[in-house]
């Protein structure tokens, strides 16, 4: 049996498979290079409610495209359509239809208004250089590996992750701005089979308003509800020059 664990990028974990419980950081960068190895084979499709608030509930459809180099992810509603770039190493891109790449701080923009960014999909925290393995944790039940990792240049300076031990998951990220305050966290709430993976079925996100602390937070969920495994998506669809102002 295997997971599919992450927003965007399509990760399968065995759910047998046990991290290096070591200290140091060669085994940080096992940890996460496990993570990352774990890819999805096959393209898929996910039909998802995606709750903004509680009460304004958007339709969103993803399409996930997958190669042995790369992931590309469409996030599409009635009104808009992203492409997520993700090397399996090196940074995400990410590329909003009629606006084409956006960089800087424009990848700090909300999805659909939700607390949901841009960059928030794309899992870049798994990118960024000299993971530090800093204890162990308890998720949702789990015996977890805390790791931490830091950036510079980024929408977020620090970030902690939570790694499920068996199954080598991400299932919690809290993300610090530049002062250390938490401003951010993205967690896997619930499971759901599709094919021969599991997909994350509630994915919810708490952004943390400047000058207050938890819980004074806003919130928004994503909920999975519909998939189709082998799903042969064609490659055109994900053509970045799609996704220009230029293009038609």
């Amino acid at each position: 049996m295997k997971s599919c664990v992450l927003i965007a990028l399509a990760v399968l974990v065995p759910l047998a498979a046990r991290a290096d419980a070591g200290s140091t950081n060669a085994s940080a960068n096992t940890l996460i290079a496990r993570v990352l190895a774990n890819r999805a084979t096959k393209d898929f499709s996910l039909k998802a409610r995606l709750f903004v608030t509680r009460d304004d509930i958007v339709p969103v459809e993803m399409l996930v495209k997958n190669s042995e180099t790369e992931t590309r992810t469409i996030y599409r509603t009635d009104k808009m359509a992203l492409l997520v770039v993700q090397p399996v190493h090196g940074e995400p891109r990410y590329f909003m239809k009629g606006s084409g790449e956006l960089t800087g701080e424009r990848r700090a923009a909300r999805l659909i208004e939700s607390q949901f960014s841009y960059y928030d999909l794309g899992m870049p925290f798994l990118q960024w250089p000299d993971p530090k393995l800093v204890g162990d944790g308890r998720m949702r039940g789990r015996d977890c590996f805390v790791v931490e990792v830091r950036a510079t240049d980024q929408p977020y300076a620090r970030a902690k992750l939570w790694i499920d031990k068996e199954s080598v998951a991400p299932l919690r990220i809290e993300a610090f701005d530049t002062e250390d305050r938490l401003v951010k966290r993205i967690e896997i709430t619930s499971f759901k089979r599709l094919g021969e993976i599991w997909i994350p079925r509630g994915v919810e996100v708490a952004s943390v308003p400047p000058a207050q602390a938890l819980p004074a937070e806003e919130r928004s969920r994503l909920e999975i509800f519909e998939g189709d495994y082998d799903a042969h998506l064609p490659a055109e669809w994900f053509d970045t020059d799609r996704f220009t102002s230029s293009a038609r």
